[in-house]
């Protein structure tokens, strides 16, 4: 097992970083992709799908080396956890294989450059959510998603990853589990929450609330936390109401939405996602990990680097 140094990772989680974009649905939009229930994992299983992989994270390493500043790769992990595995047909020995190959695929592909200018990238081990709405009689208590998400946190850390992340989490509960599980596999680890339009978790927690409940279930073990698959505007609803509050602080970064949830089509173009999301740094001050997730690719990435 490799063992990680979490001083090592909350040094380099405090440097201004650029992210990469919202992979499944550039995977569609741009290249062209199939991605049966939104499960980019099933790329690595054939020679053109991780060329495809290739080819989406290729354009982020070229910006970040451009620009001279490090960047943080998700791996297409999203959905390789046992319930949506099991939708396409991957079991437990399937997935486990899917997490070490994608984490070996997109440290291949952070590698894959044409100069010798020195670039930093993280690879992040990206672990999803286990169900997409927030039901009460389907949410899991922490002891509950340690154990469901410890089998993919294990598979990511052997495999090398520098970090993992708990993305799009609707309650602080999930989101210990995975601490949990990133404690016993011993790789730093962060977690992301996602909020509805309201700018709330799905159990109507604020941000700050699901923050405090989260450190104070894992005595602040995580490097810290950030906010993903929402529009700037709703996260800036919901981080408003809780201005000024210490658990702000732990916010290290968003990955946000170029269009507010429930509206179709593009979504705001570049240079307006990029204010909105540079303007929550005003909330969040040691927010330095910027990047995108659903509609969002290169060009959104690239004016983040520019504001």
């Amino acid at each position: 097992m490799t063992v990680h140094d979490d001083r090592a990772a909350a040094n380099r989680a405090s440097t201004l970083t650029l992210t990469d974009g919202g992979i499944e649905t550039a995977l569609v939009d741009r290249l062209g992709q199939e991605l049966p229930e939104f499960a980019a994992f099933v790329l690595l299983q054939s020679v053109d799908g991780r060329a495809a992989l290739r080819e989406y994270y290729r354009p982020f390493v070229e910006l970040a080396a451009e620009r001279g500043l490090p960047l943080v790769l998700d791996t297409p992990t999203w959905r390789a956890n046992p319930d949506w595995g099991a939708r396409v047909g991957a079991d437990t020995a399937a997935l486990a294989q899917a997490n070490g190959d994608a984490v070996a695929l997109v440290r291949e592909a952070s590698e894959d450059r044409g100069d010798e200018v020195p670039l930093d990238v993280i690879i992040n081990g990206c672990v999803g959510p286990r169900f997409d709405e927030f039901v009460p009689a389907e949410r899991m208590t922490a002891e509950e998603a340690e154990r469901y998400h410890s089998q993919q946190v294990q598979a990511l850390a052997e495999a090398g990853a520098d970090r993992v992340t708990a993305v799009t989490m609707l309650d602080a509960a999930e989101g210990i589990g995975v601490i949990r599980a990133a404690q016993a596999a011993r790789i730093p680890v962060a977690v992301s929450f996602a909020v509805g339009a309201d700018g709330l978790l799905g159990d109507g927690s604020t941000v700050a609330e699901a923050i405090a409940a989260a450190d104070a279930a894992t005595d602040a073990a995580a490097i810290g936390f950030l906010v993903n698959c929402a529009h700037p505007s709703e996260v800036t609803l919901g981080l408003s109401a809780s201005a000024g509050a210490p658990e702000l602080e732990r916010i290290i970064g968003f990955r946000l939405n170029a269009a507010e949830q429930g509206d179709e089509g593009a979504g705001d173009p570049p240079a307006t996602f990029a204010a909105g999301v540079h303007a929550l740094r005003s909330l969040a001050p040691n927010a330095v990990a910027l990047g995108g997730c659903c509609g969002t690719d290169v060009p959104h990435i690239r004016a983040l680097a520019e504001v």
